[in-house]
């Protein structure tokens, strides 16, 4: 992080003395029409100054040090029409976009074609051509339609994606595919997971200002990596400037059930508010490793004098939320070279309090119970949580002529987590007498990510001949210092037979010897490294076969090494004494509250021994951890590809090829019996696809594609390690018999572009699995989540996305009202089958897949008034029901409450467009977050209108699985506020 800093400081300085305020720059790209990428080496010419440039591998240019007036611009292609641009208005300070779209010739052509341009404003027609030209399905994400939405992390952004969704608020789903079937890449650089127990990146890491745009490709291509099913997530940070600026952001934000309340938390780190322990919650040096750890009760206690711990809590009031963040690029020519760097730093500390009521049930598959009986446990979780995002990015690009390109980018990001979670409740609330619970956990989580690469693109001198590199390294680092769990327990009521009053006093649950979840005193350790390192080489030739087809041939090598090491430690305190020994343990300290339990007074030996009577124990140190509680893994992935894509008749395309990928697996751990787990797996397969486009008319297609695709179990899938979820009571354990997924997709998509950013489209989707992966319950082990390979599965669905200008879709005047106005939607209807008939445990013969949703529904109303600088956004995000741990004969499905979630914009720019105010409300509606045990054979029949939208949306007349508080046994209910934040931005 200090890199950083010294790099950004340095980067701020430099712009503060080098910026050129009195002249302006005209700026753009020569885009091809029919493949809409860039066009390198195109001659563009700045009449008025005679002077002539050429455009560099990516199709761009630029003319800077302009003084203020009116310019003129052509570009002259070989085998192209001439283009001219005129009346190019320059400001003094200010950069002009003009991206040229370069036509074939038709019979009519004329020799030049005089086009008259204004200023481009809106960046969503760049995308809208990128989309329409692309060579697979799927959407992107402009950083102009990122910025006028309500997105404040990359997680935001994607619930605007059509087919897609985000689950705890971080992890994507697409096209009803879970976490662990969507793949996610920085810059081209794949990120690994950044949680420790599952396959999954958790994209709230980056702010959106970081980000350049967002892809979502949703079908295969030979030269992407095959391991998807959903969606390949294509993250791109920024580049170089058009010009040299400084940009600086403020915010802050309240939530109406959070903010100025309540707050409990404990003493934590000097570090806390960067997202980094200091050691202040770290296991001392003097802790024994594990297998020197000492067996003696004796050693125990003198080994819990060393470790001292404060267990106590602090009362204060939640402060509001608080953002900055900072930016500068700079942009510098020398000669036919250019230089550019952009750099940023970001940081954000938000608060959140909610209340959630956690219930257990038994016996709830018994038809004939009643569901009154079957209560284990009532709780009320009262969670204090502090999230923490810092981030930085410095990237640099080095253009070194117009067919030559060197970029190294880098991206450091800290996530934190601190919670405080209080726990009160009821044992057997049904009972007589039950049990009065009151636990909590403090829960420090910092997750530290890396991303860079240094990539090249090189155009050759043999026309048509590029070669692309990348060199990329990630590295993200998890640790947990010290999870700590206390309970205590007493009797509701005093037993009127025998009436003792200790029977209604809390005594802290501390064990003689054991620990684990079911006991106070518990302290878990964790660290999670994981490393990966990844060399991409690709050669492309385009060319003309037999002076008629218009072809790119793609070669390329892929490699990727991934490391992981994961350790954990749990230890507890235990009580030290023993019956009829030297040592007697107090069990008055049981009653002591949790801020004096555990002081130094109370380690180890308290009182010696007198004439012949036992001494005074108070608490040892045990370690609990198992043998399982670490392992280490490495894989090796080895790629190579051949890509061909014809373009037949003008309005023909076809993208084919195959993909090879050797991939070996090694994980090395022990089970908890002790004895060795060594997995060595080698798969060798090809994977070939095609993507069919036909161009029914200049602005429509028709695409057709197929492919094969794979999903790998992940190294904590395999793993043995087993680790208990105080927030949802389960506890998460791996299969190490676990196979790979292979993946059939097809894929059929009408799309219309009508100019102006619009667009219309309809996609029709399948995907056959072979073994899919999934989470679920153990049949044999109560409260016990594991992974598991199912015989097959099928995932079908309706994609439907459109975006318009209402002047446009009414045929109003393009000066009007409407003409700012901008209507957005997208909706997906999603079918899911799991073949589960052979698998043991099961409940029924087929089943949705975990975390699919029949429907998920995204629309939003936009309005730009670039003239008064103003503008206001309106997005509107539904996700419907979806298994979240799948169950078995013992425990039902878990299914989580489908919710809708609506968040309002409002903008306003002023010193003439260099500062903007911002106003976000978020999550306006606040529902809650219900998760849930569905009684589907109790429900009603639905007809009528409500009969045809549940037929339609759910696939189900009567919406079994939706939930109905009258008879569905809510498990987890969590409430949420609202949260208003404002900001002011300055860019200079």
């Amino acid at each position: 992080m200090k890199i950083f800093l010294s790099v950004v400081s340095l980067l701020f300085v430099s712009i503060a003395f080098s910026q050129d305020k009195n002249t302006g720059v005209i700026q753009g790209k020569v885009i091809d029409s029919e493949t809409g990428e860039g066009l390198p080496s195109a001659q563009v010419e700045l009449i008025e100054q005679s002077k002539r440039i050429l455009s560099d591998i990516e199709g761009i240019y630029n003319f800077s040090k302009l003084e203020k007036g009116t310019y003129s611009v052509r570009i002259v292609y070989p085998g192209i029409p001439t283009q001219v641009v005129n009346d190019i208005q320059v400001k003094t300070g200010e950069v002009t976009t003009i991206d040229v779209v370069m036509y074939p010739p038709s019979e009519d052509s004329l020799v030049e074609v005089v086009v008259t341009a204004k200023r481009i404003t809106d960046t969503d027609q760049g995308v809208v051509l990128a989309q329409k030209n692309a060579i697979s399905v799927g959407d992107v994400m402009s950083s102009q339609s990122i910025s006028k939405s309500t997105a404040s992390n990359t997680s935001d952004v994607l619930k605007m994606v059509s087919g897609a969704s985000i689950q705890d608020n971080k992890f994507a789903v697409i096209r009803g595919l879970n976490d662990r079937y969507n793949a996610a890449f920085l810059n081209g650089s794949p990120l690994p997971s950044s949680e420790s127990d599952r396959k999954a990146f958790s994209f709230d890491m980056f702010p959106s200002n970081m980000l350049d745009n967002l892809t979502i490709t949703k079908s295969a291509t030979p030269d992407q990596p095959a391991e998807f099913a959903g969606g390949l997530i294509q993250i791109n940070t920024k580049s170089i400037p058009e010009k040299n600026f400084i940009s600086f952001q403020v915010g802050t934000g309240i939530n109406t059930i959070t903010t100025f309340k309540d707050r409990t938390s404990y003493k934590g780190g000097k570090m806390d508010w960067l997202g980094i322990d200091d050691g202040t919650r770290k296991m001392p040096a003097a802790i024994p490793a594990q297998a020197d750890y000492p067996t003696s009760i004796h050693d125990q206690a003198k080994i819990a004098q060393k470790f001292s711990t404060n267990w106590g809590t602090t009362e204060s009031k939640f402060l509001p939320n608080l953002s900055v963040q900072a930016s500068a690029g700079f942009n510098k020519k020398f000669g036919k070279r250019e230089f550019g760097m952009i750099a940023a730093l970001t940081y954000s500390r938000s608060f959140s309090y909610n209340e959630t009521v956690r219930r257990g049930y038994s016996n709830s598959t018994d038809p004939n119970s009643v569901q009154s009986t079957q209560i284990d446990y009532d709780y009320l979780d009262k969670n204090n949580v502090t999230n923490l995002l810092a981030g930085g990015l410095v990237n640099f690009a080095l253009k070194l002529n117009e067919r030559n390109t060197i970029n190294f980018k880098n991206i450091y990001s800290i996530n934190s987590s601190d919670k405080l979670i209080n726990r009160t409740g009821e044992i057997n609330p049904l009972e007589e007498n039950p049990n009065l619970l009151r636990s909590n956990a403090r829960w420090f989580t910092s997750d530290r990510v890396y991303s860079g690469q240094l990539e090249g693109q090189h155009g050759l001198k043999l026309q048509g001949l590029k070669i692309n590199w990348l060199a990329g390294y990630s590295n993200v680092q998890r640790s947990i210092p010290n999870l700590s769990r206390s309970i205590y327990t007493r009797s509701k009521n005093m037993n009127a037979d025998n009436p003792n009053p200790y029977d209604t006093m809390y005594v802290a649950n501390i064990s003689l010897t054991n620990v684990g979840s079911s006991y106070g005193g518990g302290m878990f350790f964790s660290e999670n490294h994981e490393s990966s390192i990844n060399e991409r080489l690709d050669l492309s030739y385009a060319t003309d076969l037999f002076g008629k087809i218009k072809s790119e041939f793609k070669i390329g090598v892929y490699n990727q090494v991934r490391t992981r090491k994961f350790e954990a430690r749990q230890l507890g305190y235990t009580r030290y004494g023993v019956t009829g020994g030297n040592v007697k343990f107090d069990n008055s300290l049981l009653y002591l509250p949790e801020d004096q339990i555990f002081a130094p007074q109370n380690m180890g030996l308290i009182e010696e021994g007198v004439n012949g009577n036992p001494g005074k124990g108070g608490f040892k140190l045990t370690d609990g951890t198992k043998a399982s509680d670490s392992y280490d893994a490495r894989s090796i992935l080895n790629a190579a590809y051949i890509q061909l894509d014809n373009r037949f008749a003008k309005r023909f395309r076809v993208i084919y090829g195959v993909r090879a990928e050797y991939f070996q697996q090694e994980l090395n751990s022990l089970r908890d019996n002790k004895t060795e787990l060594k997995i060595n797996t080698k798969k060798l397969d090809f994977l070939p696809s095609i993507n069919a486009i036909f161009e029914a008319n200049k602005r429509t297609n028709i695409r057709l594609s197929y492919s094969q695709t794979l999903n790998r179990p992940e190294y904590r899938e395999l793993a043995p390690f087993a680790f208990y979820d105080f927030t949802t009571n389960f506890v998460v354990s791996g299969n190490d018999t676990l196979k790979r997924a292979l993946i059939h997709n097809l894929d059929l998509r009408y799309e219309t572009f009508a100019g102006r950013g619009q667009l219309l489209s309809a996609t029709i989707f399948y995907k056959n699995f072979q073994n899919p992966i999934e989470q679920k319950s153990r049949a044999d082990v109560v409260n016990e989540i594991s992974f598991q390979n199912v015989p097959s599965a099928t995932n079908y669905g309706l994609e439907l996305e459109a975006r318009s200008l209402v002047s446009s879709l009414f045929k109003l005047d393009t000066a009007s009202f409407f003409d700012k106005l901008t209507v957005y939607s997208n909706l997906s209807i999603i079918r899911s089958k799991v073949d589960v008939s052979t698998v043991v445990g099961s409940v029924a013969d087929s089943r949705p897949l975990q975390g699919q949703s029949p429907y998920v529904f995204n629309a939003g109303l936009r309005y730009d008034n670039a003239r008064n600088l103003w503008g206001v956004a309106l997005n509107v995000n539904r996700v419907g029901q979806r298994i979240y741990i799948v169950g078995n004969v013992n425990e039902p499905d878990l299914w989580e409450k489908a919710r809708t979630f609506l968040d309002l914009q409002i903008t306003k720019g002023f010193w003439k467009g260099r500062a903007q105010f911002k106003l976000n409300i978020q999550n306006i509606l606040a529902q809650d977050q219900i998760f849930y045990q569905n009684n589907s054979s109790e429900r009603s029949s639905a007809s009528g209108l409500n009969g045809f939208f549940n037929t339609i949306f759910v696939g189900d007349k009567n919406n079994n699985n939706n939930f109905d508080k009258k008879i569905d046994q809510q498990v987890w209910r969590t409430n949420f506020g609202r949260t208003f934040t404002a900001s002011v931005s300055i860019r200079l």
